[in-house]
């Protein structure tokens, strides 16, 4: 004799529910898991970030220092090649510009 309609039983009803919260807390332990894993996934991100940043300001400063190197070459060069001119053969004009 199996009666469909019948109600839950007081211990029934209790007994499910404990069951519920039990999931609801394990449910509960395996989403705070993921939170934490999420943020610390964050920080390692912001952590590289930051790593990139700090290599490329260092690499565009190394650039910057290479290109105004080259530039003060080129200015010595320069100078080297007028010191080396010989100015008496040329009109005073053109002396006088160099």
């Amino acid at each position: 004799m199996i009666y469909q309609d019948r109600p839950i039983g007081q211990k029934a009803a209790k007994e499910r529910l404990k069951r519920r919260q039990g999931k609801d807390k394990v449910g509960d332990v395996a989403v705070t898991n993921l939170l934490q894993q999420f943020r610390d996934t964050l920080v390692e991100i912001e952590d590289q970030k930051k790593q990139n940043r700090k290599i490329m300001l260092e690499q565009q400063a190394m650039m910057i220092q290479q290109s105004q190197e080259k530039q003060e070459l080129d200015r010595i060069e320069k100078e080297e090649q007028i010191m080396k001119m010989d100015i008496f053969n040329l009109d005073p004009i053109s002396a006088a510009y160099f």
